[in-house]
């Protein structure tokens, strides 16, 4: 798998994991109280992807991390699909 996939794949997840979790935390924030869930759940998924990130770069086989990172976009994708 080639360095230049791996860096704009994970670059686009991570904004996209940043992105939406500043969505929900401002669309779940009622009376002025942010809400905890969604910041714990986005900190979760970035310290995933960031480990995850790490070990495509570093691991000598990198594509079985780029399924985990996959695997970690997936509670990222399922709420969207609702929405269709």
């Amino acid at each position: 798998m080639s360095k230049w996939f791996t860096h704009i794949f994970n670059t686009i997840v991570g904004v996209l994991i940043v992105v939406e979790g500043a969505v929900y935390i401002f669309w779940n924030n009622k009376d002025g109280e942010l809400h905890l869930r969604s910041i714990i759940m986005t900190m979760i998924l970035l310290l995933a992807w960031g480990m995850s990130y790490r070990k495509q770069l570093t691991s000598e086989n990198s594509s079985a991390w780029l399924i985990v990172t996959i695997i970690i976009m997936i509670p990222m994708i399922l709420p969207w699909l609702f929405f269709i």
